[in-house]
């Protein structure tokens, strides 16, 4: 049987990480770097799964992204990966399931006044006006 995966970082709670690896291989869980549940008035809209620029890369064929695609497919919402910059100008939104395609139909970078354009039209909700006050993008 491999050997299951080490700690890598130590900064998350290594005590759980630690005892859960002992449960063994066939066991597995994800540890999410940052996903967020975008939601409105206690519905769910998506899952997204943040990362910085400079994370490893992800592939959406990994068991642990496919996973997260079930749960969304479940669901019955959208599965992104955004990947974004250190200064917060680029976006890299990957749509993981065929609902994220109906919004992001393939990989794009955005600006992030498009991102957060694009989260509200997935909660069917206006952007406020005075959001942004950068007038690049249409609200």
């Amino acid at each position: 049987m491999p050997e299951v995966s080490k700690e890598r970082t130590g900064w998350r709670d290594e005590g759980i990480s630690k005892r859960h690896r002992r449960w063994g291989w066939n066991c597995p869980a994800l540890d999410l770097d940052f996903l967020l549940l975008e939601y409105d008035h206690g519905r769910a809209a998506a899952l997204v799964e943040y990362k910085n620029e400079h994370a490893e890369t992800q592939y959406s064929t990994h068991p642990s992204y496919q996973a997260l695609i079930d749960l969304g497919n479940r669901a019955e919402i959208p599965v992104f990966a955004v990947r974004y910059s250190d200064d917060w100008s680029t976006w890299r939104v990957t749509p993981l399931n065929d609902l994220a395609e109906k919004w992001v139909p393939v990989q794009a970078n955005m600006t992030e006044m498009e991102w957060v354009v694009t989260l509200y039209r997935i909660r069917g909700t206006k952007v406020p006006a005075d959001l942004f006050t950068d007038k690049d993008v249409e609200l």
